[in-house]
């Protein structure tokens, strides 16, 4: 039998994947001018990648928000951030299976138009939570919240999370009051933002709803020459790393798998179809809408938190020298040789200012960098044994087992 004949393309694999004309046909209005918005998009092509093809169209995201003439396109679903009324109608319009990225509160209240739509969200509150844990082990007695400068829902959700974990362990939360729409401008706001922040009792830990909001702080900061982060410690959230590491000092920032949660809103959307197919001419929403929260991964320390706000320099030095070996985590008695003082010295000056063991510290850290790792889902667990230090892959998943009560693979799941 002859071989079947191939073309110069076919045989060095170029060839192109050839869309269906009964293919899905997606809109995705995720914006593209933030690293949330773009993880979003990759999870979604990742899952178009496994599962597609799919016809998508991307909006551009340095334009208005709109959404295309989708009964002329042949349309079939839609992913969006729903962020103007004029968006809302266009997509209730439509009649199309349609996941929302983050809903705000008045979209899903009782009588809602979007009450029933399935979404995808992050776990707001427990950014909060994660972020007033954060500098509370960086042992501050003082600490602020700036909020999304138009006082949206998920920046008011997680400054009461914050607040409120903080008031449980015995802190107050200064929070920043959101400013009249006439002083929304940053060239308005910069003086605002700076005299507030320089009302502040120091030195304090503060947490900013968005990572774009917290290089707004630590500019106003600097323009009112409040040291960073000596005075005034700074944490965001999204981990964009381009936005984190242009701020001066870099910003840390709380990570949040939202690649995961693009893949996720991915999938939704294709059992809404499908759905869909079977019951032509009935809701576009399914009577059991389904739901994705996104979590918070970990913290990614950068400079803008690595003060200690404590009296022990000795503790202090002990806290940096940890967490710079975090990953191949000292011994304490490593610990306090590196500090030249006995372990019995360390172990008093930890508990009089920390409440807990050098040890119960060095865990911590090293637990901290494994469950980020594990938010990225590219790395498989041997390779996070290897980096982390440990002997093998069953060490490292007896340990976590240990220090958590779950799984790695239970806890990956989570995310």
């Amino acid at each position: 039998m002859d071989p079947v004949k191939r073309s110069p393309a076919e045989a060095s694999g170029r060839v192109r994947r050839e869309i269906r004309s009964d293919a899905p046909r997606v809109a995705l209005l995720v914006e593209t001018s933030r690293e949330i918005g773009r993880a979003i998009l990759r999870g979604i092509d990742r899952y178009v990648r496994q599962h597609g093809p799919w016809a998508v169209h991307v909006w551009p995201g340095d334009l208005l928000q709109r959404l295309p003439d989708m009964k002329a396109w042949g349309g079939t679903g839609i992913i969006a951030r729903i962020m103007y009324p004029e968006v809302e109608q266009a997509v209730l319009k439509s009649g199309l299976p349609t996941v929302a990225i983050d809903l705000f509160d008045e979209q899903k209240m009782r009588g809602g138009a979007f009450r029933n739509c399935s979404e995808v969200c992050i776990d707001t509150v427990r950014v909060g939570i994660m972020g007033a844990e954060h500098l509370m082990q960086q042992g501050f007695q003082r600490y602020a919240f700036v909020g999304e400068v138009n006082d949206v829902s998920w920046s008011r959700l997680r400054q009461e999370a914050f607040a409120k974990h903080l008031e449980e362990a015995g802190f107050t939360c200064y929070c920043y009051p959101s400013p009249p729409k006439s002083h929304r401008n940053w060239g308005k706001e910069l003086h605002r933002l700076g005299a507030w922040l320089l009302s502040l009792p120091k030195p304090i830990g503060l947490m900013a709803a968005m990572d774009i909001r917290g290089r707004q702080v630590i500019e106003a900061c600097y323009h009112h020459n409040i040291d960073v982060p000596e005075e005034v410690a700074v944490l965001g959230v999204d981990n964009d790393q381009l936005v984190c590491n242009l701020c001066d000092p870099p910003m840390s920032s709380i990570a949040i798998d939202t690649e995961t949660g693009g893949y996720r809103a991915a999938e939704i959307l294709d059992i809404l179809m499908q759905q869909a197919n079977k019951r032509r001419g009935k809701s576009r929403f399914s009577s059991s809408p389904m739901k994705y929260v996104i979590p918070p991964t970990g913290v990614v320390t950068r400079r803008s938190t690595e003060y200690f706000a404590l009296e022990d320099e000795l503790v202090i030095d002990a806290l940096k020298f940890i967490r710079i070996n975090a990953t191949l985590p000292p011994t304490v008695e490593q610990t306090a040789y590196h500090l030249a003082v006995s372990r019995r010295t360390l172990e008093m000056r930890f508990q009089k200012h920390l409440n807990r063991s050098v040890l119960s510290e060095i865990i911590r850290q090293r637990l901290e960098r494994i469950k980020l790792m594990l938010g990225d889902q590219s790395m498989n667990i041997n390779e996070i044994a290897s980096s982390c230090g440990f002997e093998s892959e069953a060490y490292l998943c007896r340990f976590f087992r240990r220090e958590t009560g779950q799984t790695m693979s239970e806890y990956r799941k989570r995310l």
